[in-house]
């Protein structure tokens, strides 16, 4: 009888619904750029169908909760931080980054992981020195998963190189703490910059996997746009020159790179499109859109440049999937569109984008803005239009997008036990 009893409750519990791990994951869902926001919904829905439990979401590494925080300052802060030489930004920012993580950010991660089961640093070019910013929040939030016990991972993240002595400091310490289980990156180059800097240091080599944010198109529920070709739209979106000069180390300057934008427009307008002029979001850049809305409804007699605002990332997504074709600096408008097959013209600006476009086969869709002439800029557009992106490869894309991400479940399911 006791073993009848026994083998009832094995049979009960192994048909009883097994409930997959609760999971936080780090990064800038709440950024002004929306692109960040994409890609974290996207991970975390990619993680949620996978079988992790529905009480897993991003906790944001500057402690926002919800869109359009954060954002009062921005863009003075970028001008003046871009107006000081590398070691006097790294020298500015130090205390105000040790105050804010002290007083918001650490407490924020605590309370965040209450209850999680592990921790993610997942999706976004988070492993990068920029004025010492992520390596100071990726310590403290490694620290938060180690007081915690919580076993981390690092999934789908860009790295950047040109680390600064502190900055590589401060990750290799937090690494060297040893609750990192695994490590996937974005793309080759990635991987290649962090096994240089970490990887072959601490045994704990990169693998690659896609962006989350090739899944857009599912996570919002995207269907073919039967208008993109009858009544074509193209959407030009903007990045301010100042994020570029930012980012970038062979930026073009605000007056050219702003002729040349109004240069492109007219040249789209002469050949019949509509315009969709938008940001992903950043207020220097939605400061920038603002200002190009003069002079690029001068080019406009016929109603047929507007002027959209969007404010979360299904909003983003869901425009740039109205578009018959996009052009555009920032990479996840540009991985959106290749969600939704939307073909695009990236401009270059950022080793990063290139390695995305490159990844998908779409090399002849780069084009350097300035450089290249508006009128052949929108040649290389219509190529690319009338190349289009195939629904099959879209579709193997993202098969391997969500092995990806079941290869993390797996992983993480083998550390929690």
């Amino acid at each position: 009888m006791i073993a009848q009893g026994l083998t009832q409750l094995r049979t009960q519990a192994d048909a009883s619904p097994r409930v997959g791990p609760r999971i936080r994951l780090f990064n800038v869902k709440f950024s002004p750029n929306l692109g960040d926001g994409l890609l974290s919904e996207c991970l975390e829905q990619a993680l949620i169908d996978g079988g992790a439990d529905a009480d897993t979401w991003s906790v944001d590494l500057a402690a926002r909760t919800a869109y359009g925080e954060g954002a009062e300052g921005r863009a003075l802060k970028m001008r003046v931080l871009g107006t000081f030489p590398d070691p006097v930004r790294k020298l500015a920012v130090r205390a105000p980054l040790a105050i804010q993580g002290r007083r918001f950010w650490m407490p924020h991660y605590l309370r965040s992981l209450e209850g999680a089961q592990c921790a993610v640093i997942g999706g976004g070019n988070l492993i990068a020195d920029l004025d010492l910013n992520f390596p100071t929040k990726l310590s403290l939030a490694l620290a938060a998963a180690a007081w915690r016990d919580l076993p981390v991972f690092i999934y789908g993240c860009g790295v950047s190189s040109g680390w600064s002595r502190q900055g590589l400091t401060l990750l290799k310490s937090a690494v060297r703490r040893g609750n990192i289980r695994r490590v996937w990156v974005r793309d080759e180059r990635s991987r290649l910059i962090w096994n240089d800097l970490i990887g072959h240091d601490t045994s704990l080599p990169a693998d690659t996997v896609r962006d989350p944010g090739l899944l857009a198109s599912t996570r919002y529920d995207i269907r073919p746009n039967p208008f993109a070709r009858s009544e074509p739209l193209i959407g030009l979106n903007l990045t301010s020159p100042l994020a570029v000069r930012y980012h970038a180390s062979h930026a073009p300057g605000e007056a050219e790179l702003t002729e040349w934008y109004v240069a492109l427009a007219r040249s789209l307008l002469a050949r019949g499109y509509r315009l969709a002029v938008f940001s992903n979001g950043s207020p220097e850049d939605r400061e920038y859109t603002r200002s190009l809305h003069a002079p690029l409804m001068q080019l406009d007699k016929l109603g047929r440049v507007s002027f959209p605002v969007i404010d979360t990332p299904a909003e983003l997504t869901r425009l740039i999937a109205s578009c018959a074709g996009i052009a555009a600096f920032r990479m996840h408008a540009i991985i959106a569109a290749y969600s939704c097959g939307v073909p695009f013209l990236a401009l270059s600006w950022d080793p990063k984008l290139e390695s995305f476009v490159r990844s998908v086969d779409r090399g002849d869709w780069l084009c350097t803005p300035v450089r290249t002439s508006s009128n052949n800029a929108g040649d290389q557009l219509i190529r690319a239009m009338d190349q289009g992106i195939a629904p099959g490869e879209r579709a193997r894309i993202a098969d391997r997008t969500r092995q990806g991400v079941s290869d993390l479940l797996a992983e993480i399911n083998r550390a929690i036990g």
